[in-house]
């Protein structure tokens, strides 16, 4: 009885799967909020629902109640959260505030699966993460000064990743600042930083003076990473600078020669530094190393071959095989268990979360927060981009998570700060909307009475 179970859950999942990110796409579209209201709903049951059967399998397969009290700690979670939302942020984005819930619980139910006591760990982390981001939105729309502050979140930034680098020097540690028993990984939350200050710089002026001076600053953030041997981090904030460059002045030969410095960059860095090279020959040909630097990519392309279409089945595969699966490669050890039909879908809905972050920046009127969501938008879709990308050896590796699926404690703060910077601004767009719809019935009612 156990196994038909086990083997039926597999269709079950997936199919659940596919039906939410079809729900996330037509509640995208969808104008009538009745209808719009029925499509949420139906999203958190689906979402409820494919985090108790994850969570029941455990306890089927290991027989512990543990995975039943984290469950319930985590349901909890999930309905205050989107409570919370619902009751002081009715004009933020429930179909964003939808996705983050989904994808944080499919990354729950897989870490437990790998390590239940990391996932205690991220669980813990993603509450006191809500806790102090939950205000983010607010914040956002009462401190206007935000918009001012471009050498502070520079300076900030730099000073962050700098500390990383000299720790490197000292303790030998690659991306982390460890302070007492907390690690930090700062360039998690230098990408918010980054963005702030490139539109905050742009928000002043685009002249090509202008444009000099932030390229030059950005251009040390990434140099800095690059010496940090974090090449995950430095393509997100070389590909985040130019995409924000773009909307602001609009000048397609700034993007070109932005390009192209990159490209010349690109080939510097292969010759001088030896972890670029080793990354590419890894990459290139994994096979003929498969016992050493390229055991990791190898293991993940058998993972996800095993997966197929509907995958191994839950708590059946194989993917504590793959080093530090629970971090830079959990789209594979998902799709082993869960199969290529659910983690399309699940990818669908971060093409979903992307959507609605540039749909929010197209309506947002100032530059300033126009630009950061569309920094944020790229910075999100980027990072899925090239996680995917490395697990399936499209890129080569880079190291950095899925958000909100992946384990890291400074992957999901910094995530939760995005998506409630994200809710902020579409809050204010509404609120923007109806100042402008009164102000143009006042027009109206004023040039009635003249008449």
């Amino acid at each position: 009885m156990q196994s038909v179970c086990l083997e039926l859950s597999k269709y079950v999942l997936a199919f659940l799967m596919a039906f939410y990110a079809l729900a996330a796409y037509r509640g995208a579209v969808i104008r009538n909020e009745e209808k719009r209201g029925t499509i949420y709903i139906t999203q958190n049951i689906i979402m409820v629902v494919v985090h108790f059967i994850g969570f029941l399998i455990m306890y089927i397969v290991y027989d512990d109640m543990k995975y039943i009290f984290m469950y319930f700690a985590q349901l909890v979670y999930f309905m205050v959260v989107i409570m919370i939302y619902m009751i002081f942020y009715p004009k933020a984005s429930r179909l964003l505030v939808n996705n983050m819930c989904m994808l944080m619980a499919v990354g729950f139910v897989m870490i437990a699966r790998l390590d239940y006591a990391k996932c205690v760990k991220q669980f813990a982390i993603a509450v006191a993460g809500t806790i102090l981001t939950i205000a983010v939105p607010w914040l956002l729309k009462t401190v206007k000064s935000f918009r001012k502050m471009g050498w502070i979140y520079c300076g900030a930034g730099l000073a962050l990743l700098t500390a990383v680098l000299l720790g490197n020097k000292i303790y030998g540690a690659n991306l982390v600042l460890t302070l007492g028993p907390v690690s930090v990984q700062p360039a998690e939350f230098v990408k918010i930083l980054y963005v702030m200050f490139v539109a905050s710089m742009f928000n002043k002026a685009t002249t090509f003076r202008q444009t000099a001076i932030v390229t030059v600053f950005a251009a040390l953030h990434v140099i800095i990473l690059v010496l940090s041997t974090d090449l995950g981090a430095a393509l997100i904030f070389f590909v985040v600078y130019l995409s924000m460059m773009y909307i602001a002045t609009k000048n397609v030969l700034y993007t070109g020669a932005g390009l192209a410095a990159g490209g010349v960059a690109g080939v510097l860095a292969y010759k001088l530094f030896s972890h670029v090279r080793k990354r590419f020959i890894v990459w290139n040909d994994p096979w003929s190393n498969i016992d050493g630097s390229g055991f990791q990519i190898c293991q993940s392309l058998f993972s996800i071959g095993m997966g197929s279409w509907f995958g191994y089945g839950f708590c059946q595969g194989m993917p504590e095989k793959i080093p530090v699966a629970e971090k830079d490669f959990m789209f594979a050890a998902v799709t082993e268990e869960f199969g290529l039909i659910f983690s399309i879908a699940m990818l669908l809905v971060c093409l979903n979360n992307l959507i609605l972050m540039m749909n929010i920046a197209s309506r947002c009127k100032t530059l300033f927060y126009r630009l950061v969501a569309v920094g944020l938008g790229v910075t999100y879709g980027f990072q899925v981009f090239l996680t995917v990308g490395g697990a399936i050896k499209l890129i080569p590796m880079t190291g950095v998570t899925l958000p909100f699926v992946s384990y890291g404690g400074s992957s999901i703060i910094s995530s939760l700060v995005m998506f409630s910077l994200i809710n902020g601004m579409y809050n204010m767009r509404h609120d923007e909307g109806e100042y402008e719809n009164d102000r143009k019935a006042k027009n109206v009612k004023n040039k009635t009475k003249k008449q």
